[in-house]
């Protein structure tokens, strides 16, 4: 008996026709995922943490974030920079999105750190140098001298007369510091005008520091000399870092 042919030609086709199948039932699987994500997930509420200085409100309003935005396409970038340009305080926002329909807006605030003079008269800047407000007197903070501003606007970066650009530099340097070691509620005053050294007033204490150099090591060096009992308790004096490397030498005042 002869033996019948296979004919294999259509279940090639076949396999042909189930593959593109498969392919078309990924991409209507994901399409229904987007249009469900656009249609379903909407912001219905919106939580702000770590605002001290602005009210939730506040934050909101910058954010341009409104109720029956959708969720998955908020644009985190934007919306950072956004707050951060209207709100000079804000240093950093992080966007967390609470599915189903929840945002949450972890704020990082900056601290003023210090007062600097203008022709428009005194701001209050941070330890980066950016333009917070007006200097109304209403907040403690180091008293800069020897520094003039040029233009100040709030949120902007601090620029300053022509040939104190070295001297920003160094107070800029010297300002992270102080705030990285929780010293600058403990400073009311820094004087720049001199040539050679800048004074900074920390306490009872009057420092003086470097034009440039190692400012973290210069205050841990202070820190050691406060700490080592050799000054008197409540000897207020000036506390001389420019003379011998690794050793303060304490004044005490006349």
């Amino acid at each position: 008996m002869a033996r019948q042919r296979r004919h294999n030609r259509p279940r090639r086709r076949r396999g042909r026709f189930s593959g593109l199948y498969k392919v078309l039932s990924i991409l209507l699987v994901a399409a229904a995922v987007i249009v469900g994500c656009v249609v379903f997930f909407r912001v219905n509420s919106i939580e702000v943490t770590g605002n001290v200085r602005y009210t939730a409100a506040e934050i909101i309003e910058a954010s341009g974030i409104e109720m029956g935005d959708n969720l998955v396409a908020l644009p985190r970038s934007r919306i950072s920079a956004a707050i951060r340009a209207q709100l000079p305080y804000v240093e950093n926002v992080a966007l967390h999105k609470a599915l189903p329909d929840g945002v949450v807006l972890k704020v990082t605030e900056r601290v003023a750190a210090a007062s600097v003079d203008s022709a428009e008269g005194r701001w209050l800047i941070s330890s980066q140098g950016k333009f917070l407000e007006r200097d109304t007197g209403e907040i403690q903070t180091i008293q800069i001298t020897g520094l003039t501003a040029v233009g100040p606007y709030a949120g902007g970066m601090i620029r300053v007369a022509e040939g104190q650009e070295n001297t920003l530099r160094y107070v800029k340097e010297l300002l992270t510091v102080l705030e990285a070691r929780e010293h600058l509620g403990q400073c009311t005053a820094l004087d720049c005008a001199a040539g050679t050294y800048l004074m900074l007033d920390l306490g009872i204490y009057r420092l003086k520091l470097p034009r440039g150099g190692d400012y973290d090591y210069y205050i841990r060096l202070t820190e050691s000399a406060l700490a080592s009992g050799k000054i008197p308790e409540g000897q207020g004096g000036t506390l001389d870092l420019t003379v011998v490397e690794g050793k303060a030498y304490f004044k005490p005042r006349g």
